[in-house]
């Protein structure tokens, strides 16, 4: 118990018997090596900024690759995804009946037009010759040989 007692004396002693600077700041320069031009001054500025934006990209690379920010866009993904399902779903149900209707009446109407043209095809061997003569006649414009 004694030594440590002595080697407490000794340390505080030696603590005050120390040449005691003034603790510089991060970032800053001792004062001999401070520059004294304004090109220096700018370019010692400048790596600076680098430094800052060094640590910001550090610190952002890590929020982006932390957990937490991955289960969220795994989240919003999936219910991106839903919301996408659901309205897929609604266009369907209310698009649905529609083209159905659509089809049908086109599909009536395309009856109807194939009927009509097969009655005017068999009206045409019983028209005049003149007639099946005009039908039949290569088409020339007017005043052409």
């Amino acid at each position: 118990m004694k030594v440590l007692f002595a080697a407490l004396v000794v340390t505080l002693l030696a603590g005050c018997q120390a040449d005691v600077e003034e603790e510089m700041k991060l970032g800053q320069e001792p004062a001999e090596w401070q520059p004294n031009q304004p090109w220096e001054q700018a370019l010692g500025r400048f790596r600076d900024y680098l430094r800052w934006v060094q640590t910001l990209s550090d610190k952002v690379q890590e929020e982006l690759l932390s957990t937490k920010v991955t289960e969220e866009l795994s989240v919003l993904i999936e219910e991106t995804m839903k919301e996408v399902k659901a309205y897929r779903k609604e266009l369907e149900e209310q698009l649905g009946p529609l083209a159905q209707e659509t089809q049908d009446r086109l599909s009536k109407e395309l009856q109807a037009a194939q009927a009509r043209l097969q009655s005017d095809m068999e009206d045409v061997p019983t028209a005049s010759p003149s007639l099946q003569e005009a039908l039949y006649r290569p088409h020339c414009p007017p005043g052409g040989s």
